[in-house]
This record gives structure tokens, sequence and C-alpha cells, in this order.
């Protein structure tokens, strides 16, 4: 086993002081917004961005006093969250070059994190004259998410002579086994399910293996012959490397799981998770059951899915992008729906560079629609869709102009084609009927689609709600921070929302609450009074007072009959999810309940 420093010191690699692996600007960072007064009383808003942790460089131990000065050096320097591929290429070089290894036979394995690290090697592997040559290299990536032809390929082995380089996931640490492997070059890194309490939400987050991980990994290189392992990381940060991975059930989101306890009728979700070798905490339990009867996926008194959460349960998706894709495709928008589910779970096509933070708010305001974070993205995903039909120049132009993250928005793509499929799968949506369809929603949206849309994302992003506070400035000219009021407190709109400096009576859809110097809403959407009702939470009628009110805080001055309407309207789509569960093929287009809504929905903007 050879560690950084061994692999440094034998390649003869050398770390520039501006290479993009050494630590100039270090990864935790906080956003902090400065007020400033000037004469006359004007305020200005001035944000700046406080490194919270420089501790983060490799603390050299003893140990590496033999090595020579370059070597330690290039450790001191390189930076520890990013995987080196400049090195990795070169060390792939010397296993060629050096004639302790050129004479050993067999297949290389590289472990890397995710697909998009893969494909980042790759690029550079294929355009690299040293790899090209056919007759002594094949690259071959690894992942679950490919064809099984492509992985196939990974599993032959090559004419003598021909160097297979595989290039893999954690899935080749312990679900497959490649025999002709005797190099492994471990990245030390991996994707991890983590929940973000804060936003709700789950994402796969890149952090350090495991040791049984790294040792597991370590194997794969001696299964049939003696093999080397090279960790791209220090012998001293293995030492330090926790000795197993955390179970999943304590790092996840448990909606999923309560669904699928309750789909097979085991009674309450927190008795039988109390039973777990790893039993989550049974706070997290009952908050998860509670999401789902406040999303109206469960009964409120006992543990009976509802016509929702059985659809919800057939989705391999969070349960609040499953019910937002649900209502997507039962509305007749799911395409644009699907793109922001995309977008949400993966990340925002939308990029900041440091310094030029201002530019992008402009440059993202330019695309901004209806007040809304969400249906922004979904017109710079539409106009990035428009520019490639102009070639690559332009795309790249259009990206460029908009700051825009190309790679990102290919991966919006593919995630979305991925949710409506499974949406074509459940029964929900069919692509013969989509195809003619497609063609006329490149123009921008109409007044009325966007209602929908906004109906749609209710249905997903509901109960992360928050009720504008209006503040205009005195003389109506400056820009006054957007403050909302949530049942937790007030909070702030981010300044790289379209909706930084709303000053409008309504209510504010949002993504997620991030907590830095003040609590700010990232990502939100102004929506009006009907989606709320339609699929908000509880109804609750005050006839006295003549209130309409929603999960007790959300109220609305209205004839008690408004109230009445929205529960019914709520029981005939309850049932018309249960006539859709019992027969799936049963077509919802043109029904008239689904009619009816829509119509309302439209209604509310042009009445």
């Amino acid at each position: 086993v050879y560690h950084l420093e061994d692999i440094v010191e034998q390649t003869g690699y050398v770390l520039e002081k501006d290479s993009e692996y050494c630590q100039k600007i270090l990864e935790e960072e906080e956003e902090v917004s400065i007020f400033i007064t000037q004469k006359g009383g004007k305020t200005l808003e001035h944000q700046e961005v406080i490194v919270r942790d420089s501790s983060s460089s490799w603390d050299l131990g003893p140990d590496l006093d033999h090595f020579s000065s370059r070597t330690r050096q290039a450790l001191q320097l390189m930076n520890p969250n990013k995987i080196n591929v400049d090195l990795l290429v070169d060390l792939l070089d010397y296993l060629d070059k050096s004639p302790q290894f050129a004479d050993v036979d067999g297949a290389v394995l590289v472990f890397l994190p995710g697909l998009a690290h893969i494909q980042q090697l790759y690029d550079v592997l294929s355009s690299d004259k040293r790899f090209r040559e056919k007759n002594r290299y094949k690259i071959v990536a690894l992942h679950s998410t490919l064809s099984s032809k492509d992985q196939a390929a990974a599993f032959t082995v090559p004419p003598a002579g021909v160097r297979k380089i595989v290039l893999s996931t954690n899935i080749a640490e312990t679900g497959v086994t490649i025999s002709d492997v005797v190099f492994v070059i471990d990245s030390g890194k991996t994707k991890e399910n983590k929940y973000h309490e804060s936003s709700q939400m789950s994402s796969l987050v890149e952090t350090f293996v495991s040791k049984a991980s790294a040792l597991q990994r370590q194997g794969r290189a001696g299964r049939v012959r003696n093999g080397f392992c090279f960790r791209l990381y220090p012998k001293y940060r293995f030492d330090a490397f926790m000795d197993y991975s955390i179970p999943e059930i304590l790092r996840v989101p448990l909606e999923e799981l309560c669904l699928h306890i309750m789909k097979c009728q085991y009674g309450s979700p927190e008795d039988f998770l109390s039973r777990a070798l790893d039993a989550p905490q049974p706070q997290s339990v009952s908050n998860a059951v509670n999401l789902l009867r406040k999303i109206g996926a469960c009964q409120p008194n006992n543990h009976i899915l509802t016509p929702l959460g059985h659809h919800l349960a057939s989705l391999p998706v969070n349960v609040k992008i499953g019910k937002m894709l649900i209502y997507g495709a039962i509305l007749g928008c799911l395409e644009p729906i699907a793109t922001i589910a995309a977008a949400i779970t993966e990340k925002s096509p939308f990029s900041t560079p440091m310094n030029r933070k201002e530019e992008a708010n402009l440059a993202k305001a330019a695309l901004a629609i209806a007040n809304s974070d969400h249906l922004t993205m979904y017109n710079a995903y539409m106009g990035w869709k428009s520019s490639q039909t102009e070639g690559t120049r332009a795309e790249m132009l259009y990206c460029r102009k908009h700051f825009l993250n190309r790679t990102a928005l290919i991966t919006i793509e593919d995630v979305k084609h991925e949710l409506m499929k499974m949406m074509e799968q459940a029964g929900f949506w069919s692509s013969r009927s989509f195809s003619s369809r497609s063609k006329q929603q490149a123009a921008s949206l109409s007044k009325q689609q966007i209602c929908i849309l906004n109906a749609a994302l209710t249905a997903g992003l509901y109960d992360s709600v928050a009720r504008v506070l209006c503040n205009p400035s005195v003389d109506g000219l400056e820009r006054v921070a957007c403050t909302v009021e949530t049942p937790q407190g007030r909070a702030q709109v981010h300044p790289s929302s379209v909706n930084r400096s709303l000053q409008v009576h309504g209510w504010l859809l949002y993504q997620e609450k991030v907590k830095y110097t003040k609590i700010y809403l990232r990502d939100t959407t102004l929506i009006s009074p009907f989606p709320m009702l339609l699929f908000g939470g509880d109804i609750d009628i005050q006839h006295r007072e003549k209130l309409v009110s929603l999960d007790g805080w959300i109220h609305f001055q209205a004839p008690v009959r408004i109230g009445v309407i929205f529960k019914h309207l709520r029981k005939l789509m309850d049932f018309l999810l249960e006539r859709k569960l019992e027969n799936p093929r049963m077509n919802l287009e043109g029904d008239t309940t689904i009619q009816v809504i829509l119509d309302l929905i439209k209604s509310e903007h042009t009445a």
C-alpha cells in the first residue's frame, strides 16, 4: 500500500502555486451582509464572504521528515477536499514507465466518488496523447446508471499488452469483482446520502471513506494474485478515518421508509423502527410521520395510507418531489415540473462566482419570470435548449452571458428524463401524447400556464410557506430586503433570489431555510391563495369571524361557503386518486374534476 506522500515522491509530481489543486479558496465560507448608512440616510447593502474554517490543510507529522522538500511542500499546499486529477494521470503514466511496475500485467481500478468525476477523468485520459493508443490502453467506466453493455466491458480481459483502466464508484467495492485487477487507485472519497434538516431534502454529499471501506478497496487489488494499492491521501489521514461509516438509517430522512412500513401494514413506524439494529431517534421517526400527515399521505389519526400515500410509495423519490410530480402530471404540466424537480434535487443551474456576485444576480434577474426562482430556472433551461439548436458556440455563449453552469444543465436534463420515465411507468403520463404538445411549449410561459405551474409547485413544497411582510422604502427608490414571517419566526429572502427586494402582500413558497448571520429563505416563488387552499394543510372554517384558515396560522377572510367548496374539491381529488389506484391505466386527461380545478386556478388571475 502506498500513500499520497509515497506517490508524490515516486512520480516526481510538482504542485504549482497557481494550480487549481492548491488551497487558495477555502471550502467553508459564510455570507455576511453589512448595511452601510451613507449621508442623507440612504443605506447600501454590502455582501462579503467570510472564511469559517482555515484549518483544513494537511498537518504534516514528523513521519514525513525523510521525504524530499518538494513532496513536503506539495502535501502542505494540496487541497485535501479536491481530487487531484493531474496527479492521478501522472500516476497512471508512472505505472507504465517505472521499472518496478512496467512489466506487471493487469488492470487498474480507480475509485472515484461519482459519475461527474468519472466523466472528468475519462475526458482527460481520452484527450491525453499518452493514453490515446487503443492497442495500449482500454479505458472503461463503471457506474450503476450506465447501460449493461458499457458495464460488461469492465469485466472482459483485454489482449496481452493492453492495460485496462476501470473508472468506478464504490459499486466495485463490494458489489462486483473484476478478477484481473492488480492496481487499485483510491481517491478516498465516496458519495453518501445525507439529509439536511433545514431544507428537508436529501442529497448525495462527497465525504471521506471509512477505514473499513478503504481496506475493502485495497483488497480489490489482490483477489487473484498480489496487487498494489495507491491511496491519494496521506497515511495519517487514513489513521484519522472513522472505523465504519454511519448507517444510512441514521443519516437520511425517514419519510420514504415510514411510507413503505405503512404500505406493508406493519403498524406504527415508531414501534417498528425501534426494533432496528441501529434504531433512529424516536423524534426523527415522528417528524417523518408528521410530514406524511401534513402532505396528506397518511390519515390524521392512524397509520393508514391515503390514495396519495399509496401513489407516493410507488415512486422512488423524496415524498415532496413525488407529490409535486403527481400533481404536475394531473394538471398537465409534467415537463416543466420535472425540470424544476430535477433542479431542486440536483443543483441550481445558476453559478455565482465569488468576485462577480452582483453581475451574476443581474444576469439571473434578466431571466426572471413571475416572481419565481423556480420558474426562472425553467426559463434559463428553456433558453439553453433553444440556444443548442444554433450550435455549440451559441450554447457556450448563452451559458457564459447568463452565468449558467452547463454541466448542471446537462445533469438537470438527464434527471428530468429519468423522472418523466418514472411517471410514465407509474401510469401518470404518456410520452405519446406529449411529443405533439411539447413543440408549442418552447414559447414563453403564458399567465395561465404560470398559475398552473405555481399550483403544482405549491402541492409539492407546501408547508414551506412564508407570509411577505410589506415594508416599502419611504422614498420608493431605495431597495429594501424582503422580510417574511414563518411559523418559526421571521426570515429574509436570500440576496441571490429574484424576490430579494419584493414588496407586495402575498405568500412565498420556499425551498430551504439556511442560517448564516441571519435566517434566509433560498429559492422562492410568489403564490396566491387558491393553490394553498387546494393543496395546502388542514382547512379550518371559523363561521363567526368568516375566516378560512390553513394549519392554524394562514388566515383568509372569506365567506364560509368558500372554505366548504375547497374542502369538497379536495375530497373529489382524493376520490380521483383512489380510482386511479384501482385502475392505473385510467386516463386523467379531460376528467371533469381536473377541468374544474384547472379553470378555478386560471380564473384567480383573470378575476
